[in-house]
């Protein structure tokens, strides 16, 4: 299996930093909240995917890989993708539970709760048939042709399907081989050198989106963070400066390394640099030597001279 960088992974954890600093009164609060716990989701059904795929072998040549982001007429990002000499199979990942009914006209997806509550989305035939006209456009780019497929995969156990969709496949993860088995083998489109040529390409090609600094993907003003150093222990964020770590004026908890996780939040929620006043005022310290140690003890790349030094991390 390709092993490529997860720009899901990347808007979990950005997610995550975002709601653990936002103040609870802000009015982007539940729906960051909301949007977290859609990424989780959306993690965890891929790992479903993947939990198949390592279980079970095909018996034929067959290449499978996951996450990719790639550039035809526009970016596009595929969960998985399953490729034979004899067809392509773009795998979407849907960890949705309730009642889904996939609806036509116009086309969307709504979920019933167990309450009652009906929930719409984006509906998941117009998102996989999008992904496979650009795909089939990307592998012209390159040269190549073969049939493609698309199926929708609802990963979530407690799923129910009442209206399925009409012009593409939904399955469980655990019927994936027997569906792929099924699909036609007659004619042969990739021999070896070309399914290796598929994969060196998509390695080229792979866009991994890292979606930092949050604040400015979702127009967040900086000053709506709780600055300071978090305590791991009690959540409380203002750790004070004492040799050798940090320690919590609320419970005690000593940390060593508070200060590196505080600066990692800075470049994935506020900007890709920081200076040393910043470092100063985030961090709540006084000492400007103090900033000049910690930033230069973590590895990041200096730019500038003098006042005008900032400091970059480099994803």
């Amino acid at each position: 299996m390709l092993k490529v960088m997860d720009s899901c992974e990347y808007n979990l954890i950005g997610l995550q930093m975002l709601a653990k600093r936002l103040n609870d009164t802000h009015p982007q609060k539940e729906i960051i909240l909301a949007k977290e716990k859609a990424a989780r989701a959306g993690l965890q059904g891929e790992r479903r995917i993947s939990e198949v795929f390592a279980k079970y072998t095909f018996p034929f040549e067959y290449f499978f890989v996951e996450n990719i982001g790639l550039n035809s007429n526009g970016k596009f990002q595929i969960d998985a993708i399953f490729l034979t000499p004899y067809f392509l199979v773009i795998l979407e990942s849907k960890n949705i539970s309730g009642k889904l009914f996939f609806k036509q006209n116009p086309a969307q997806l709504e979920r019933e709760t167990p309450n009652g509550k009906v929930d719409v989305f984006e509906s998941p035939e117009i998102q996989l048939s999008r992904n496979i006209q650009l795909l089939q456009e990307w592998l012209g780019n390159h040269g190549l042709t073969i049939p493609i497929y698309g199926v929708i995969v609802l990963s979530n156990p407690k799923v129910r399907v009442i209206e399925p969709p009409k012009k593409l496949s939904a399955i469980l993860p655990q019927t994936i081989p027997v569906y792929l088995r099924n699909l036609p083998r007659e004619n042969v489109y990739f021999d070896s050198e070309k399914m290796k040529k598929f994969e060196n390409q998509i390695k080229v090609g792979q866009q991994t989106y890292i979606p930092f600094p949050m604040c400015t993907r979702w127009g967040i003003n900086p000053e709506n963070l709780r600055s300071g150093v978090q305590c791991e222990s009690c959540n409380f964020h203002g750790m004070e400066k004492r040799k050798n770590g940090w320690t919590c004026p609320r419970c005690g908890y000593f940390d060593k390394l508070g200060h590196e996780r505080a600066i990692r939040d800075w470049f994935m929620l506020i900007s890709d640099t920081i200076t040393n006043k910043q470092c100063r005022d985030f961090l709540h310290l006084e000492s400007k030597y103090i900033a000049h140690r910690i930033l230069q003890s973590m590895n990041l790349t200096k730019i500038g001279t003098s006042r005008n030094t900032k400091y970059k991390w480099i994803w």
